[in-house]
Formats: structure tokens, C-alpha cells, sequence
């Protein structure tokens, strides 16, 4: 079998691995969430919270305490790093030419005291060898008769060791040539059929490629040299890492370069592929009749914000006491059946369509669909898809319309939906939804109140943003959100925690929000009272910090019991382009608690402020100089809780003179897997509605009567090089070292010393 001719072996055994990426792909990985997830900045319902921080849960703790490495490089990421690279290889070479210079002074430097050496050497030799040779003189006098038999003998010995010299003599350079096998068969028997140019390798056959870490297993193989077809039979696997496809029978005809593979079978991850067979040339996988089911836990994991602040969530609950779905449906699996999918992997998107299939629910029809299709980027971060939409938005009011994803380059998606919305009348309007690696920007427009609103995000680098928005809440750090007419925004935002401050387990946060950005006041007015509306738009320049230091902290999960006590200050400054001013400083306890079925926040605010700020409707302080911020959350039973959130202005000060400067209720209603949020926030009127989905998809299946993967080596493969820094001199000294220590250690040796002093029989 011809080496070339078995690369093509290779090229068709990964083609058909490769189907093994689309499941992991796809699969959500939380430790690759970023410190700013852009979903977590970006949120449509959570628009107007508390000014409170909340007890942080150890998935918070992880996400604040994780490398910020991006899996993207935003423009000025990578502009900084292109930058930062010119001046350390700049700076490396310099102190790389630097150590050469003073190696070579020490050189020269001890160049005299080697050449004195050398002389005095030479002289001893000569010395040496002059007292050698008449040593050898004087015993080559005394030694003048010899035997003839012993002459003849000599010259005898003398003649072959000449002869022999004369074979083993080599002229010219040897060198080693070291190739590495690129095919290796193992097997116990091998067979050679001359009159149909078949070799079989029976025995446990085990045909091997290095290069490509790919291994072919099977009960038997054949391989016939005249039609250049490979065949493996019973028992086929092909492996490749971690990652192994199971068969009954294989053919790779290696002419055409396409194979063959029936009743395949392999896992990955939380799934497992059946079909009933399988077809695959250079770019395309082709599955009869198969399905995908998921045979372990795998969590369906969709959350939105509550009104409020208000996350049930974070409440200790027994197990006993939780409700499921399953509890009053039985283990009831997701089911989709569908015609045919489509994966295809593009330059800069992947995308999934499913046709003309169903959704089910067990036994329960729950609708059909003509086609559907996913778009995500390649490292499979997010996704839009071309569902419907519904929601509601501040001002704009509630809508619902179908929605259109195209694909833009570079990974991006824009998502079209026109739509009905409603408030205080019917209208007609339409949004669009532009979403990539670094950016997130919606666009909408409707009839009802003739409005446009706008928000975006920009990730410029790791902790750099830049936010805009019209008619929209705008994010002001622990302030919570605030709505202008129009906001453009540069921020820079961190978040750091110092573990065991004070004693184990007493952590302190710090938090801290620059900015520089346009704003202009809003003429909307839900809460602000008698604060006069002042048209006005002008530069703002904003620093803010808080930390949060736990003083005291209990829990006990099987008593349900928690009690975590600690110390806030908060301090924000602000210069506006008027040549006003805005001061505002505020600390105080914080309080979290929970027995049994009650949890609750206390905060106490003591504050200090000098608010001149020209936009009194965007961002006047309301809390006054002493308020109190409460969140309570009562677990009523499985399938019900309550919540209430309040800021109360206790030293009557308020601009709007009002006692409750926020005040809201919750209802959360469904089992623990399925949770429906209805809120009311009274201050700004407004209703909200979202959704905590934690479900068990074990045992869920998509099953396809045709499934095709178009290139599926492209799949969650991108073209874009990422940018690395590169290391400083130093750092390449101290690796140069290290790899040097760990040299010596792989070629040290132990010796087995033995003991003069052991007992001996």
C-alpha cells in the first residue's frame, strides 16, 4: 500500500471525525463566560434595579475572579497589542545585543589568563612527551633479539590489521536521518490474495497514521492495490484524540476519495449519534436515518433579570422542597422530528437549519415548522435564530413579530422584525438587532407613541466599553440605570476581589466605572415630579467605586439557614461640560439573610452629596441623605413565591419629594425548572414579565431522516489569527531557565548507593 495513497485514507477517517465537533460545538460551556459578558451589560428587562449590591453567589465570585482573556480581539484590543509587540521586540533585541556585548567583554577579558595558560600547558606536554620517548628508546635497546617464529607471527598480525583497516575505513560524513511512519499496521496475520491483488490483515488488525493521531480498529481488513479501496469489518472504530466513531462496516474508496460507513454510532459529550448509515467525500457528511439524544444531565439554562433585583434563585431551598416539571408529568423528554438538517460551516458563521419538522413534548404535538435555521459565530458564543419575537420596551411599549437572521462578514448577524406593538393604542413598527463577538445594538421604531429607541455595546477591550443609546436606560454602575434622550458613552470597568481580607472566608470587592461620554436630559417623566425638564445636552466625565467588605458571614445549607453582615462605601464624581459638578459619597451596613423560606437585603445608606448636575431628569441623586433599601422574598411554597424591592427616602429630601424612590413587586409561579416573573414596578408604571428556565434535557432527541455537514472541517474553525502578546525579555530568560532546570532533571540519574554502615549476613 503506497504511502500518498494512504494519506487519503487519513483525509476521509477526519472528515467523518469531524462530525464528532458539531455536538460539542454547539454545547454551552460556562467557564468560558468573561468577566463583562456582554449579556450581562446588555438586558432588556432588568432595566431599572436597585441601588444595592446583593450577596455574591460562587458563580459570581467565578466569573469576577477568571482571567479577562476575550475570545474575541475587539479593534483596540488588537491595535494595543500590535503596539505593545513593536516595543518589546524593540526592547528584547536591544537587551539581547546588550548580553551578547557583555559575553563577549568577559570573553576577551579572559582570553590573556587562557593563553598563559595554554603555554604553560604545551611546555609540560613537550616536556612529558621528550622523557616518554627516551624512555622508550632505552627499552627498545634492551629488547634487540627477537625470536624469528615470533617476527614471522608479528608480521602476520601486523599484514591483517592493515587488511582490516583498509575494510572498516569510511571516507565522507554520516549523518542520522530520522522519518517518522506516517502509516503503522499491527495485526497477527497478514494475507496476500496474487490473483485479486488483495492484501487482509486479520487478528486484531490496528492500522495507525501518527501524524494525524487517527487509529482504525477492526475485526478484519482489506485492502485491494488494483481499485484502491480500503474495507474494515466488524467491530469498526476510528479514533481520533478523545473522540471515536463506532460501525459495523467501512469502505474508503481512495480514488475517489469518499467512504462508506454503515449503522455508525458515536458520543460526544452529553450526546449520543445513531444512523443508519453513513456517506462522506472532501466536503460533505451525509447521514440516513438517524437521531441525536442526549443520555446524560444537560441543563437548559435560560434566565432573564428580575424586576427589582429580585433573583429567587440565590435562596437556599431543600431538595425535597423543589419542584419539577417531571414531578407532575413523569420525565417527559423534548422531542424534534425533522425531514432533514443542515449544518454548514462558513467562513466567518455556522449555521444549523432543520425542515419541515415537529416539536413534541413525550407524546404531546406541541406545533410544526417549515424550516428553521440558527446562525452563530464560530466560536459558537452566541446565536440568532429566525423565531418570533415578543416583549416590551420603555416608552415603546409591547410588541410581537416574526423575525429574519442574515448573516453579516466577520461573524456578525442582523436580525429584521417587523412587528405589532401596543400602548395606550395599537400600532405597527420594526427592529433590528445587529449582534457580533464584540457588539450588541437594537434599533426599533414604533407607531403607537411615534418613538425611536436605540441601545448598544461596544467592547473596545477586556474592561473598555463604549455605550449609546436613544430613549433608553443607560448603565451607571451602582446607581442602577438611568434614561436619556441621547447617550454616547467611553467607559472603563473592573471588578477585583481580595480573598480572606479580615479572617477565611471574609472577602473584600472592589469595584470602580470611569467614564467620558455626551448625554442629553430626557423628557421622559414618570418619577420625577416637580424636577423641571431642562433641555439640555453637554460632555460628562464620571468616576465611580464601591467596595464591599463582609464582616460576618454564616450558613447553613441543611437548616436553611444564612446570615452574611458587611460594610459598603460608594463615592462618585462627576464634571459636566457646563463647568458643573456632582459629588456624591454613601456608606453604610449591608445585611443578607435567609431562614427557611424567608430571604432578605437590608441596606442602610448614609450619604453625603453637592449635586449640581445640568440634566436633573437623567441623573439627579433622589435617595437623599439617608435612605433605606430593602428586598424581601418569601418562598410560599413549590410552585409559588413573592418579592418585594423599596427604596425609602428617610430624611424627606428627596428632588421629587417623594418617600419611595423605588418600589416594586414580583410574583414567581411555576415548578424550579419552569419559572413565570410577573412584576409591577408602581414608580415608573410599568409592568414586567420574564422567565428563569433551568430544565433537565435528559433524554431529549432530534431525530432526521437526512442530516448533511457542508464542510465540516470549517465548523468552529476561524481564519482570523488572534493576536498574542509577546513575551519580554525577561519572561524569555526566566523560560530559557526554567527549560534548561527541567533539561537536567529529564537526563539525571540515580544511583544506588551502597551503605558502609548496613548490617550485612
Amino acid at each position: 500500500m503506497k504511502v500518498n495513497k494512504l494519506k487519503k485514507i487519513v483525509i476521509t477517517a477526519l472528515i467523518v471525525l469531524s462530525m464528532t465537533s458539531i455536538t460539542k460545538a454547539y454545547a454551552i460551556d460556562e467557564s468560558e463566560l468573561t468577566p463583562y459578558n456582554l449579556d450581562m451589560m446588555f438586558d432588556n428587562f432588568y432595566e431599572s434595579p436597585l441601588s444595592m449590591p446583593v450577596v455574591e453567589t460562587e458563580a459570581d465570585k467565578k466569573v469576577i475572579n477568571q482571567s479577562s482573556e476575550a475570545r474575541y480581539y475587539p479593534l483596540f484590543k488588537r491595535a494595543r497589542i500590535k503596539i505593545t509587540n513593536f516595543f518589546r521586540a524593540k526592547e528584547n533585541a536591544r537587551l539581547e545585543k546588550l548580553k551578547e556585548q557583555q559575553i563577549k567583554e568577559l570573553t576577551e577579558d579572559n582570553e590573556a589568563d587562557d593563553a598563559a595558560a595554554k603555554v604553560l600547558n604545551e611546555f609540560n606536554q613537550q616536556a612529558s612527551e621528550k622523557h616518554d620517548a627516551g624512555l622508550q628508546k632505552a627499552k627498545v635497546e634492551e629488547n634487540t633479539t627477537v625470536n624469528d617464529e615470533q617476527q614471522e607471527s608479528g608480521q602476520a598480525v601486523e599484514e591483517n590489521q592493515q587488511v582490516t583497516a583498509e575494510t572498516i575505513e569510511l571516507s565522507g560524513e554520516v549523518k542520522e536521518q530520522k522519518v517518522e511512519n506516517e502509516v503503522v499496521l499491527d495485526c497477527d496475520n497478514i494475507v496476500y490474495d496474487e490473483v485479486n491483488d488483495e492484501i487482509e490483515a486479520v487478528g486484531s488488525p490496528l492500522l495507525t497514521f501518527p501524524p494525524q493521531k487517527v487509529t482504525l480498529k477492526a475485526d478484519k481488513m482489506t485492502y485491494n492495490k488494483s481499485s484502491n479501496i480500503l474495507k474494515a469489518y466488524g467491530n469498526v472504530t476510528l479514533i481520533k484524540d478523545e473522540s471515536k466513531v463506532y460501525g459495523d462496516y467501512v469502505q474508503i474508496n481512495m480514488n475517489e476519495e469518499n467512504a462508506f460507513m454503515d449503522n455508525v454510532k458515536f458520543k460526544q459529550a452529553n450526546f449520543v449519534i445513531n444512523t443508519r448509515k453513513a456517506t462522506a467525500n472532501s466536503d460533505t457528511i451525509t447521514f440516513a436515518e438517524g437521531n441525536m439524544v442526549t443520555d446524560g444531565s444537560y441543563k437548559l439554562d435560560l434566565k432573564t433579570r428580575m424586576v427589582g433585583g429580585q433573583d429567587f434563585s440565590r435562596m437556599l431551598v431543600d431538595e425535597e422542597d423543589k419542584s419539577y416539571i417531571a414531578d407532575s408529568v413523569g420525565q417527559v423528554p423534548v422531542k424534534v422530528k425533522a425531514d432533514k438538517i443542515k449544518v454548514e460551516g462558513k467562513k466567518d458563521h455556522d449555521t444549523i437549519t432543520l425542515e419541515r419538522g415537529t416539536v413534541f413534548y413525550g407524546d404531546n404535538k406541541l406545533f410544526n415548522f417549515r424550516r428553521f435555521t440558527a446562525h452563530t459565530d464560530k466560536d459558537h458564543s452566541y446565536f440568532e435564530a429566525n423565531y418570533p419575537e415578543l416583549g416590551s420596551r420603555p416608552q415603546l411599549g409591547a410588541y410581537i413579530g416574526p423575525g429574519f437572521v442574515f448573516d453579516i462578514p466577520n461573524g456578525a448577524v442582523v436580525k429584521v422584525i417587523p412587528f405589532l406593538n401596543y400602548k395606550s393604542n395599537f400600532g405597527v413598527g420594526g427592529a433590528l438587532k445587529y449582534r457580533s463577538g464584540t457588539n450588541m445594538t437594537e434599533l426599533a421604531y414604533g407607531s403607537a407613541e411615534d418613538i425611536f429607541v436605540a441601545k448598544g455595546l461596544q467592547r473596545l477591550d477586556d474592561k473598555l466599553f463604549l455605550q449609546y443609546g436613544v430613549n433608553s436606560y443607560m448603565d451607571e454602575g451602582f446607581m442602577g440605570r438611568n434614561i436619556a434622550k441621547y447617550a454616547v458613552e467611553l467607559f472603563y470597568k473592573d471588578a477585583t476581589q481580595v480573598k480572606d481580607t479580615l479572617a477565611p472566608n471574609l472577602d473584600l470587592t472592589f469595584r470602580q466605572k470611569a467614564g467620558v461620554g455626551y448625554y442629553q436630559n430626557t423628557d421622559y417623566n414618570k418619577y420625577f415630579g416637580d424636577i423641571p425638564n431642562k433641555e439640555i445636552g453637554t460632555t460628562r466625565f464620571k468616576y465611580m467605586a464601591e467596595i464591599n467588605q463582609s464582616l460576618f458571614k454564616r450558613e447553613n445549607k441543611e437548616e436553611l439557614k444564612m446570615f452574611d453582615f458587611s460594610f459598603v462605601m460608594q463615592g462618585s464624581a462627576a464634571l459636566y461640560g457646563t463647568g458643573d459638578t456632582q459629588f456624591i459619597g454613601r456608606v453604610g451596613p449591608r445585611i443578607h439573610t435567609q431562614y427557611k423560606r424567608w430571604m432578605q437585603d437590608i441596606v442602610y445608606y448614609l450619604s453625603a452629596f453637592d449635586d449640581h448636575t445640568p440634566m436633573a431628569r437623567f441623573d439627579t441623586y433622589r435617595y437623599g441623605r439617608s435612605s433605606l433599601v430593602i428586598r424581601e422574598s418569601f418562598r410560599l411554597n413549590k410552585y409559588l413565591g413573592v418579592g418585594w424591592s423599596g427604596n425609602i427616602n428617610l430624611s424627606n429630601d428627596a428632588p421629587n419629594d417623594k418617600l419611595f424612590q423605588e418600589n416594586a413587586f414580583i410574583l414567581s409561579i411555576g415548578p424550579d425548572d419552569f419559572k413565570v416573573n410577573l412584576g409591577y414596578d408602581f414608580i415608573r408604571q410599568r409592568t414586567y414579565f420574564a422567565f428563569a428556565i433551568g430544565m433537565d434535557m435528559k433524554g431529549s432527541s432530534v431525530e432526521f431522516k437526512k442530516m448533511e455537514i457542508k464542510n465540516p472541517d470549517r465548523i468552529a474553525k476561524s481564519d482570523n489569527k488572534m493576536e498574542k502578546l509577546i513575551p519580554t525579555f525577561e519572561e524569555a530568560e526566566r523560560a530559557k531557565l526554567e527549560k534548561t532546570k527541567a533539561k537536567v532533571l529529564q537526563y539525571a540519574e540515580v544511583i544506588d548507593i551502597e551503605d558502609p554502615d548496613r548490617e550485612q549476613l
